[in-house]
C-alpha cells in the first residue's frame, strides 16, 4: 500500500544544476580543502557535467564565492538604507550575533577550511571574500552608530572595531560549539554571555552626549 501511494505521488521537483553544484561544492570544499578540491570532483558530486560547472561559474574561485555568498546572503534589511534610531543595545547585538552564528553554523567545517587556507589567497580572492562579508558587517556598524546617535551607546567607541570584535567572538563560539569537544554550556548560553558582555562594555554612561545626526 505504501509503495502504491508513493507511486501515485507527484514527482518532486529536481534542484537546478546551479543549486546542486553549490551544495556539492560546499561539501567538497569542507572535506578536501579549497586548494585540493577540483572542479571535476565537484561536478561528479553534483551529478552534472564539468562543462556545466564552467558554463555557470567559469572557475573554482567564482564557485567558492557563490557558496560563501549563499551562506552569508544579505538580509532584506541590508538594502533598506540607514537604520532607524535604536533604543535597545542588547537587541542590536543579539540580532546580529544570532544571525551571524546561524550563517556560520550552516557549514562550520567550511569556515575552518577558509580560516586555515586564507593566508594562501591572492588579493583578488581576498577582495571577493571581503565583499561577501561586508554587508552584514556594515549593517552592524550602522546600527551601532545609530545607537550612539540615540544616546544608548558610548560615544568613545569605534563601531568598526566593535563589529569586528563581535564577529570574531561569535565565530570562535560557533567553531568551538561545533567541535567534538565536551561543553559546559550550550550555544544559546554563549550568545547570551556575549550580549551581556558587550552591553556592559558599550552602554553609554550618564551624561554622555549623543552624536548629532
Amino acid at each position: 500500500m505504501a509503495a502504491l501511494a508513493s507511486s501515485l505521488d507527484p514527482p518532486l521537483p529536481r534542484c537546478s544544476a546551479r543549486e546542486r553544484l553549490l551544495d556539492a561544492a560546499a561539501v567538497v570544499f569542507a572535506r578536501d580543502g579549497l586548494a585540493s578540491s577540483t572542479t571535476r570532483e565537484i561536478a561528479r558530486a553534483a551529478a552534472v557535467n564539468e562543462v556545466t560547472l564552467f558554463r555557470l561559474f567559469h572557475n573554482k574561485q567564482n564557485l567558492l564565492a557563490a557558496v560563501l555568498g549563499r551562506l552569508f546572503a544579505a538580509s532584506p534589511a541590508d538594502s533598506q538604507g540607514a537604520p532607524p534610531p535604536e533604543t535597545d543595545l542588547a537587541a542590536i547585538i543579539r540580532d546580529h550575533a544570532e544571525s551571524y552564528a546561524a550563517s556560520l553554523g550552516k557549514s562550520p567545517m567550511l569556515m575552518r577550511v577558509l580560516i586555515g587556507e586564507i593566508q594562501h589567497f591572492q588579493e583578488h580572492e581576498l577582495s571577493v571574500i571581503r565583499e561577501i562579508f561586508r554587508p552584514r558587517r556594515q549593517q552592524l556598524i550602522d546600527r551601532l552608530r545609530a545607537a550612539q546617535a540615540s544616546g544608548i551607546a558610548r560615544q568613545d567607541m569605534d563601531p568598526a572595531i566593535v563589529a569586528d570584535q563581535i564577529n570574531s567572538i561569535v565565530m570562535m563560539g560557533v567553531l568551538r560549539n561545533t567541535a567534538p569537544l565536551s561543553q559546559e554550556y550550550c550555544a544559546r548560553d554563549y550568545i547570551n554571555g556575549c550580549v551581556d558582555t558587550f552591553v556592559r562594555a558599550l552602554e553609554a554612561p550618564r551624561g554622555d552626549t549623543p552624536r548629532s545626526q
